[in-house]
């Protein structure tokens, strides 16, 4: 059997036993209309593995024929012409693990008088072309919905702990993301502009069989990556800026998320490398931090402690570092936060309490490890020389049963690595 299909199977029947006696709809996602690659919606796809746009999964702990039922859209040859193929019933019941595989025309026949004074679980998704009719059917057969609670807490939980599959997946994923952050930094001292530096990162992505990416990819040269979500990607690049990338490959629906900052000259200037050399201090502190167990706000705070230790050196903030800490203060130069799960999305599904340190890191979790240093040209607090230079470094941490693991160990980031493979793009 194949692994995702066995691997599928199993959070299908881990499911079952939640639901009891209630039924479970899940919508697929939706296309957006235009010509662009379609990206299935994250539970949908977790507890499918089906890759197309407009599909239903009906999980009915009640019949006997078959709990788990798949409706999925099958295009007429007028379609075809148009939007190309489907893999239609026949090809989807060989793929996807489904006790029961449908046209989705036949989903609301097989609705009618199923949800007779039964207890739902659904959330609708805007836009999908079935919304009406699983509304009707809920409605019209006094059906009670829950869209929140214990059922998608569950599939939450499932998520968050990924798999021996899911890890390797992601292991992938952040090797191509890796070679595209080394193709950009070898190429450091031939680009000059921004968009220059996306195309290499996508193109070295899809050349490795990356064909989607977990998010858009952000290219900030000098005081652009002053800025958190910089997006335009349009601007120039100088020999004296450094260059930030952030950017992750999407592979067999999992997501990496990396980020290095590079001198564009292939020499980081005396300010940028004490700058860049704090940063890395206060990331792999963060990294060390990692286990089970221990809170994500618990390693932000070490991290950060890290990073003020270091500005203080540099006379940028003065005070008592745990002080600042809890103020807040150092937030007009490192304003995010250091962690975030990561999986079928980018920004990975959490239970609440995570982030406030309410809960503990599990064996299993993949999370992020992103400090960072920003200095508007508005800050007057701070010497002018250091205004205006973003830096951020981000590994993706797998949270193991003695510790953790940096998922991109190999993915320059020391001083002296970087601006060698920078420096080696110029040979």
């Amino acid at each position: 059997m194949d692994p995702q299909f066995s691997e599928i199977k199993g959070r299908q029947e881990q499911l079952l036993g939640k639901l009891g006696s209630d039924l479970l709809i899940i919508p697929g996602g939706v296309a957006n209309g235009s010509i662009t690659r379609f990206r299935q919606g994250s539970n949908f796809f977790y507890l499918t593995g089906f890759p197309e746009h407009g599909a239903v999964l009906v999980i009915d702990p009640g019949d006997d024929s078959g709990a788990v039922n798949l409706f999925v859209r099958e295009n007429t040859e007028k379609e075809i012409v148009w939007d190309g193929f489907t893999m239609g019933v026949n090809k989807t019941a060989e793929i996807c693990p489904a006790d029961k595989v449908y046209h989705i025309r036949e989903l609301e026949d097989f609705l009618h008088g199923r949800l007779l004074n039964r207890s739902v679980h659904y959330k609708p998704v805007e836009g999908h072309p079935y919304s009406r009719i699983i509304g009707q059917a809920i409605k019209s057969q006094g059906a009670e919905t829950q869209d929140e609670g214990e059922v998608f807490d569950e599939i939450t939980a499932m998520r968050i702990v990924k798999s021996p599959f899911e890890i390797e997946q992601m292991r992938r994923a952040i090797q191509i993301t890796s070679d595209a952050h080394h193709a950009c930094m070898r190429a450091g001292m031939r680009h000059r502009h921004e968009y220059q530096f996306e195309a290499e990162f996508e193109y070295t992505c899809k050349m490795e069989g990356a064909l989607q990416y977990a998010f858009g990819t952000i290219v900030a040269a000098g005081n652009h990556a002053t800025c958190q979500h910089y997006i335009e990607n349009a601007g120039p690049v100088s020999n004296n800026d450094l260059v930030l990338i952030d950017g992750g490959a999407l592979w067999n629906g999992y997501c990496a998320d990396l980020t290095r900052t590079f001198p564009a000259s292939g020499k980081f200037s005396s300010i940028q490398r004490d700058l860049y050399e704090i940063v890395l201090a206060s990331q792999k502190a963060g990294v060390e931090k990692v286990a089970p167990g221990v809170c994500m706000i618990d390693i932000h705070n070490h991290s950060a402690a890290v990073l003020i230790d270091g500005m203080k050196e540099l006379g940028l903030v003065k005070g008592d570092t745990y002080e600042l800490i809890e103020s807040n203060a150092y937030k007009d130069y490192w304003p995010g936060a250091l962690c975030h799960s990561l999986g079928i999305d980018v920004h990975d599904v959490l239970l609440p309490g995570y982030h406030k340190g309410d809960k503990a890191l599990k064996p299993g979790m993949i999370i992020t490890v992103e400090p960072g240093f920003y200095s508007q040209a508005f800050n007057k607090d701070i010497p002018e020389e250091f205004r205006e230079i973003g830096i951020r470094i981000e590994d993706d941490v797998l949270v193991t049963e003695e510790g953790h693991e940096n998922l991109s160990p190999d993915t320059a980031k020391e001083v002296a690595d970087v601006e060698a493979m920078v420096q080696s793009g110029a040979e």
